[in-house]
């Protein structure tokens, strides 16, 4: 590369060939290190599979979702509560994110009632 003029950058052998490489950036033979139980792990089984039998009804699963709703929920409230008295105990992404997933699993609750209640409505009106 030769600088011929205070234009800019010229090439003395004109422009470089651009050629786009169509390969993956990751190399499949390198493998990630977890170093953390909280890390994302690619392809691993879901930690709480929703359907825990083939025989479950309907509710046994409804009731089941509700819990772990639930159960994300206090631990939401557990870390919030925890960074307020013993901040030292605790990560504040940690309690964002847990807040984030208790919000996230509330709202997604509050819509499927919503879409229970209208789709019952629908089926009991008579028109």
């Amino acid at each position: 590369m030769n600088i011929q003029s205070e234009k800019g950058i010229q090439f003395s052998g004109g422009m470089p060939e651009f050629r786009p490489s169509f390969r993956s950036p990751v190399d499949p033979s390198v493998k990630l290190a977890v170093a953390d139980s909280r890390h994302m792990q690619i392809g691993a089984p879901s930690a709480t599979p929703l359907a825990t039998s083939p025989g479950s009804s309907f509710g046994d699963l409804l009731t089941k979702a509700l819990g772990d709703v639930d159960a994300i929920d206090a631990k939401a409230r557990d870390l919030s509560a925890r960074s307020v008295y013993d901040p030292d105990s605790v990560e504040v992404h940690d309690v964002m994110i847990a807040a984030e997933k208790s919000r996230f699993a509330l709202n997604m609750t509050k819509t499927v009632a919503d879409g229970l209640v209208r789709t019952f409505r629908e089926l009991t009106q008579p028109r």
